[in-house]
């Protein structure tokens, strides 16, 4: 961007030596004989780069255009011949993002230098992208999440912009891809719409999704793909976002009308929203019903957007290797959702019973997570009720989230345990059972009925990175009952907590 875009010299011959470098590798990926992700992005960069020659040291662009030359016949067309044979119909196995990113880079790299192997390799991602499409239909429940969802389709929707046929390919999906936009619009953090909701494996180091983003408005995929774009931050944004942005600077000028706000059932969430600035919330629910590895058992858990941060959050990704931070993102406390008897759930298996918008404003959702845990008493039933309040709804001018757990059946005497994770650098505090979290300026009241907080449940796991949780264990003497759990967001940061009107709403819930 700085050499092509703003004549920076410098950044251009820093570019070049590094490409020109890439000539001296053994290898371009982690396994000899395999492609990869390193094998991807530098297929990726070479072919950002070697189309335009002008400007290039004629010796530096020859090494740099022997490297892709390397990668295309020493790793990419012997991986491509005994990974992706002719004729075979693709399934959803198929199509794990490593392999099919691996298989999109190459494929764009060959085309560029205009190799004898572009043809087939193009062929075979053509028919990747399709089978993505008979994946993703209207009601679709398969994803990889937000983030590795971006990460996929970064990849298909560059190579798809060097294509003559790029147009007719997006028309044969456009629906699907319409939806996939409408995903990212809805997991936006008000206040910080570049920032998704960390539902399953979701970093903020992942915002290849806003790339893609960018191009569904640039070619007219969906409306609230360019509005969002347009407000989206660039400093934590792909280079790759800023060349294309600035090369399409007319998606910029605003006239699109915001998306509307409301409940929105998404294939691994749900989505209770009230707008996408800084006082507005977003209540995202977990509801993963397909099988991706990059999706948790993490039905009916809450994350509750405001003011530009998460502050009932989730760690938002995975470690991959045994030990005390794998427990932190992936064990019994990682997620919000009743931990029964110290069983949590181990199936993706929820029913969404209920979705929609009252007369008053408030949005709701109801979802029967009985089937997400194995062992339970036969005849048990697990429901999780999530309600977004409008203004007025718990306090005159706050806002509030109220989540109701409905338990029957589990046995006299269980045990239930529930751990509420916070954002960082937050301050947190108690007073007359309820947990006050603070920025500074503004507080979330954290209530629970029946029962109440206190400091003492207060703790840091092991494997955090920083965030604390609040716990919560509760017996449950008959086997069953009813916990409301009350999220009041306070924009004065005050020091009293709702209590009063809180009991009223739960009285008056039907």
């Amino acid at each position: 961007a700085a050499w092509r875009h703003f004549g920076d010299v410098e950044a251009g011959a820093l570019l070049q030596g590094e490409l020109a470098a890439l000539e001296g590798w053994d290898q371009y990926c982690e396994v000899k004989g395999h492609v990869s992700l390193s094998t991807a992005h530098i297929s990726a960069c070479l072919s950002r780069a070697l189309p335009l020659k002008d400007g290039w040291d004629e010796e530096k662009y020859g090494r740099a255009r022997a490297a892709a030359e390397k990668i295309i016949e020493r790793e990419a067309w012997p991986w491509f011949q005994r990974e992706w044979p002719e004729g075979e119909t693709l399934a959803a196995e198929d199509l794990h993002n490593i392999r099919v990113i691996g298989l999109t880079r190459c494929a764009q790299l060959a085309r560029v230098i205009a190799s004898p192997r572009a043809e087939a390799m193009e062929t075979r991602t053509r028919e990747a992208l399709r089978a993505w499409y008979r994946l993703r239909p209207a009601g679709s429940r398969y994803t990889e999440g937000s983030a590795y969802d971006g990460f996929l389709l970064d990849s298909l929707t560059e190579w798809l912009s060097g294509l003559p046929d790029r147009e007719a390919l997006l028309n044969e999906g456009r629906e699907s891809l319409s939806r996939l936009a409408g995903q990212w619009i809805r997991l936006a953090l008000p206040g910080r719409v570049d920032v998704q909701a960390p539902l399953g494996d979701v970093e903020p180091e992942m915002p290849f999704w806003a790339t893609v983003l960018q191009r569904f408005g640039m070619w007219g995929v969906s409306p609230g793909a360019g509005w969002l774009a347009r407000r989206l931050p660039v400093q934590p944004l792909p280079a790759a976002f800023l060349t294309d942005a600035i090369e399409n600077i007319n998606l910029f000028k605003d006239g699109v009308r915001p998306p509307e706000s409301g409940p929105s059932e998404l294939p691994h969430a749900l989505s209770l929203r009230t707008g996408w600035d800084g006082p507005d919330i977003l209540a995202a629910v977990g509801l993963t019903r397909s099988e991706p590895g990059h999706l948790h058992n993490d039905a009916g858990q809450v994350v509750l957007g405001w003011r530009g941060r998460f502050w009932i959050t989730d760690p938002g990704y995975q470690q991959y290797r045994p030990g005390i931070e794998r427990d932190f993102s992936m064990g019994k406390e990682a997620h919000n959702i009743p931990v029964i008897a110290g069983k949590a759930q181990t199936r993706r298996a929820p029913k969404l019973l209920s979705l929609g918008k009252e007369p008053d404003g408030t949005q709701r959702a109801v979802i029967d997570l009985t089937e997400c845990y194995e062992g339970l008493p036969r005849g048990a039933y697990v429901e999780r009720e999530v309600r977004l309040l409008p203004a007025g709804g718990v306090r005159a001018s706050d806002r509030a989230v109220i989540v109701r757990d409905r338990l029957t059946g589990v046995g006299g005497g269980t045990e239930v345990q529930t751990s509420w994770l916070a954002g960082t650098h937050l301050a947190w505090a108690f007073k007359d059972g309820w947990a006050r979290l603070s920025d500074g300026e503004r507080a979330l009241w954290i209530g629970v009925f029946p029962g109440g907080h206190a400091a003492a449940g207060l703790d840091r796991h092991e494997g955090s990175r920083g965030p604390l949780t609040l716990k919560h264990s509760a017996v449950l003497p008959d086997g069953r009952g009813d916990r409301f759990w009350a999220f009041v967001c306070d924009e004065a940061g005050g020091w009293e907590p709702p209590a009063g009107r809180f009991e009223a709403v739960i009285g008056d819930w039907d």
